[in-house]
């Protein structure tokens, strides 16, 4: 009933994955975007969204959401950026219930998605730049943080999603 692409490890790798498994593609593609049916990216799997990634060379993503995958650059914080930090709403205008405002999440990353349409863009989070850290596309959501590891506020999310 719902499809959730979890995150771990490079966009290259991940990428590469989806299309060593014959018909994989097609088959998410089929189901998400002409079934409709409920997507979740988490970390790397919200970043495969996006038209292309830039880790370990420039690899095509999935295309679903205008944006690219690009490193952190933050001045003089360590990489990877690692620990709780703030996800702040700047777009409430999307259809998965998102009751929690302004509360921290848990991060692990080097890279972030580079959402194009201010549309797409519902969240936003600071780590020496400001990244996107939640998008949503119709029934598509990706969240850059891990909300199995989010204490009580990313089981909120996940169970929110499940309702969709």
């Amino acid at each position: 009933t719902h499809i959730v692409l979890p995150g771990q490890g490079a966009f290259k790798s991940c990428i590469e994955g989806l299309k060593s498994i014959d018909g994989m593609i097609d088959s998410l593609e089929n189901n998400i975007l002409n079934k409709k049916k409920p997507f979740l990216g988490i970390c790397v799997g919200m970043q495969l969204l996006a038209e292309e990634g830039r880790e370990n060379g420039t690899h095509d993503g999935l295309g679903w959401i205008k944006g690219s995958t690009k490193k952190l650059k933050p001045n003089n914080l360590k990489l990877p950026h690692m620990g709780w930090n703030n996800v702040n709403v700047i777009n409430k205008n999307f259809d998965m219930d998102f009751p929690i405002d302004n509360l921290d999440f848990y991060f692990v990353h080097s890279y972030y998605f580079d959402c194009i349409e201010p549309e797409n863009k519902i969240a936003v989070s600071n780590y020496g730049i400001e990244f996107t850290s939640i998008v949503s596309k119709e029934n598509i959501f990706g969240v850059q943080f891990h909300p199995e590891k989010s204490s009580t506020q990313g089981l909120a999310i996940l169970k929110n999603f499940i309702k969709q």
